[in-house]
């Protein structure tokens, strides 16, 4: 397709729970984003109806920009008028609604079935059944298999180009039996995408039985893959289903070229530019209230992962049931209740679009979050490369720009907060930047891609992603309470700021958006390093969030028990955010006692230990008593840190007493 060059563009992303617009046109002959507006879906009850929401949100964007979107019937005004009214392409994207029941035919598991499901990868499909030549039921077995699976698609892949035709045509002769079988509904469609020497036989197979789509061959040699064009045909499924489902889609499918897209292909494709086009491996993250997605960038290969068992509203109970209570307990800085945690999901499932009402049900919903994430990495991790030796189990691999989406992970209410929930999950060492999607602006911009690629380019690089900052984490485990890491930051007005970041803690410098700095980070900590280096040194810009410098180590240290988890996540959200330290009260721990056979103290201590456990009943602030030398170990000697962390560094020591600082930030923290 030709690219345009001119035009508004209104994107239209239809959620679970939130309906998002964006209205993009061109400024000063570059594309931007100019606004933006959003409202809850209105599929359901009592509306059933999401051209409601859509009328909404452009209500809102006509608002902010004094230009009318929207006929008096409530449909978009397209094409733009000369009167500036309307605009020239009107695009949709969609995560709600149920996934396509899928039934998967292909030759060979590690070729065509493999293609085949990289290329569903990007839909919202449940593959319910897959069928190949090393399928050990006869025929008869094979045909019950697809009739229970009540599939809405079959998709039918194998056989490399001039290579075999009889299996093929052999396992969609079985599939022709099933589909005649099926009584009442409506037929399956048939997506084929093998051999092209088939094509004509498979449409005279169905010809009159089922709407029969067609893509290129997505394994025409055994060494290439080639998966776009069936992943358009799966999104034209999709959104063929979605107009039989009624609740407006129908209408808002005639207003875009394209029908309305699934969200989650436009995650793979954006994260697939922005890792051609930028240094590093890219991975970008959306927990929604019924899907998870990944998508990442590694070694030159995006992949996307969606799980439509993986969210925090319509798929918390689902997500719950598939990790299991632990999993989520694990992130509570309390003792719960018998089944408060599922009673929480349950509660979710009734009420979606929901907000924790209290403080424990905050840190539940974010230990969903942390816990879904999880969930999405094992699933991702062993599809990034095919050596082996870049993907250990418990860590990532380095990633240059890390991205958060849906309003889990980035409505918190802080930007530091947002940027936690990914770091505590997510992990990274190195030097990483986190960026924010709060808008729903992927999603708009992987429809918009098919209409006007160029807008998409000029869109990304106007920096219209939430930037939260730069993050240094290291790698390793520095000794708790001295120093892991030496900062200097050089900002580009010429102040110049020292800090020790203590081992466990995070610490925060406040360079805003817009605002460079040069920094210099060393590892101090034996066995430590930040992405393989001793010391970094980079000029960066700042974010909403600030530089962040996670002296924590890799894995995070997150004690095993309740009471090691209220002395240390309550600080790390204090530290990364600024706000004041709210204390775990006591009786949240009663309990903590048969977790760990631990005594019961008078106060919770703000101050981890080592192993990330209690140091014991304290009363009174806590009071870190520093190696000879210092806090963080500046005389000689043998500690913790070990190695050359105790000989002082004129480019990052200032020579002010590390004990008294650290020690002035905690009681302020404690109020």
């Amino acid at each position: 397709m030709a690219e345009e060059r001119s035009g508004s563009i209104l994107a239209a992303d239809f959620g679970n729970v939130t309906t998002r617009a964006i209205l993009i046109d061109l400024v000063d002959g570059v594309y931007k984003l100019v606004a933006r507006g959003e409202c809850r879906t209105t599929a359901g009850f009592p509306v059933g109806d999401v051209s409601v929401g859509l009328k909404r949100v452009a209500e809102q964007i006509s608002a902010v920009t004094g230009r009318k979107l929207l006929h008096d019937d409530g449909l978009i005004i397209t094409p733009e008028r000369p009167d500036r009214s309307g605009v020239d392409h009107f695009v949709a994207t969609a995560s709600t609604g149920r996934s396509l029941r899928t039934v998967l035919i292909g030759l060979v598991p590690d070729v065509s079935l493999a293609s085949g499901i990289r290329a569903a990868a990007g839909t919202y499909i449940d593959i319910v059944e897959v069928i190949s030549l090393d399928d050990d039921r006869n025929e008869e077995e094979q045909l019950n298999a697809i009739l229970s699976g009540r599939p809405d698609l079959v998709f039918i892949t194998g056989g490399i180009e001039d290579g075999a035709q009889e299996p093929v045509m052999a396992m969609a002769r079985v599939v022709r039996m099933a589909v005649t079988l099926l009584k009442g509904g409506k037929k399956p469609t048939i997506l084929y995408a093998g051999n092209s020497a088939l094509v004509p036989p498979i449409q005279g197979l169905f010809d009159g039985l089922a709407t029969v789509l067609i893509a290129p061959n997505i394994r025409p040699s055994l060494d290439e893959e080639e998966l776009e064009g069936a992943q358009l045909q799966l999104a034209l499924a999709y959104d063929e289903r979605q107009s039989r489902q009624g609740s407006g889609f129908e209408v808002l499918g005639e207003l875009s070229r394209y029908g309305v897209l699934p969200t989650a292909q436009s995650y793979n494709l954006v994260v697939d530019y922005l890792g051609k086009t930028h240094s590093g491996n890219i991975l970008a993250v959306d927990i929604g209230s019924a899907v998870g997605t990944l998508s990442a960038y590694v070694d030159g290969k995006t992949t996307t992962v969606i799980r439509t068992d993986i969210g925090v509203g319509h798929s918390a109970q689902s997500l719950l049931d598939g990790v299991g209570d632990e999993a989520v307990r694990r992130w509570l800085p309390f003792v719960d209740a018998p089944n408060q945690i599922r009673h929480y999901t349950l509660n979710k499932l009734l009420r979606p679009g929901t907000i924790p009402e209290t403080l424990k049900g905050l840190y539940i919903e974010h230990g969903l979050v942390r816990t879904g994430i999880g969930a999405l990495l094992s699933v991702s991790r062993p599809m990034w490369t095919a050596k082996a030796d870049n993907v250990v189990i418990g860590d990532l691999p380095p990633f240059s720009l890390i991205i958060g989406a849906g309003s889990a992970l980035t409505k918190t209410g802080h930007p530091g907060f947002n940027a936690l929930l990914l770091l505590d999950t997510l992990q990274p060492t190195g030097v990483t930047t986190l960026q924010a999607d709060p808008y729903g602006l992927i999603a708009a911009l992987g429809a918009l891609a098919r209409v006007n690629p160029g807008a998409v380019v000029q869109v990304l690089d106007s920096g219209s992603l939430e930037r939260l900052g730069v993050c240094f984490a290291l790698d390793g485990q520095p000794a708790n309470n001295r120093t892991a890491m030496k900062v200097k930051i050089t900002t580009d007005d010429g102040e110049v700021v020292k800090h020790e970041v203590a081992g466990g803690h995070l610490w925060v410098y406040p360079l805003g958006i817009g605002r460079a700095a040069t920094v210099e980070v060393r590892a101090s900590g034996r066995g430590t390093s930040i992405g393989g280096k001793g010391r970094v040194k980079v000029t960066i810009e700042g974010g909403a969030a600030g530089l962040i410098f996670d002296g924590r180590g890799r894995p995070v240290p997150l004690a095993a028990d309740a009471r090691g988890r209220a002395a240390q996540m309550p600080l790390w959200i204090s530290e990364i955010t600024g706000d004041s330290l709210i204390p775990i009260p006591d009786d949240w721990l009663l309990g903590a006692a048969e977790e760990g056979d631990i005594e019961e103290p008078a106060a919770v201590s703000v101050t981890p230990s080592r192993r990330g456990g209690r140091r014991g009943p304290k009363t009174e602030k806590p009071v870190i008593k520093p190696k000879r030398g210092g806090l963080f170990g500046r005389g000689k000697g043998k500690g913790a840190a070990g190695g050359d962390d105790d000989v002082p560094d004129p480019d990052f020591d200032d020579g002010k007493p590390a004990e008294e600082g650290f020690q002035s930030e905690l009681d302020e923290l404690r109020g």
